[in-house]
């Protein structure tokens, strides 16, 4: 198994949130800006101010959204799956 680090660098856009499935051991690091996240079944959301972090802790839907102009990392000690998926639709857009 390849447990090496996949991380990529984000620029949020105004009205998209990110969303993330299963993004248990997912650490979202905020790197310019202010980003709010919210994690279903935890019972309160996340403010984060540039160069905070959060690690998600819990499966499920997860949605990561800018309250101004914000770039963030998505961290995760795996290569491909989700992580790889987002990255390249960010990226290239649907269908790549």
């Amino acid at each position: 198994m390849n447990s090496h680090r996949v991380s990529e660098e984000i620029c949020l856009q105004p009205g998209h949130p990110v969303r993330l499935n299963d993004a248990a051991g997912t650490r979202v690091r905020c790197l310019h800006g202010t980003i709010w996240i919210t994690v279903a079944n935890e019972p309160d959301d996340v403010f984060l101010a540039s160069g905070q972090s959060y690690l998600i802790s819990r499966n499920g839907l997860s949605l990561v959204e800018r309250i101004d102009n914000s770039s963030i990392q998505l961290e995760r000690r795996q290569a491909g799956g989700w992580l790889s998926g987002l990255i390249r639709h960010l990226k290239f857009g649907p269908g790549r």
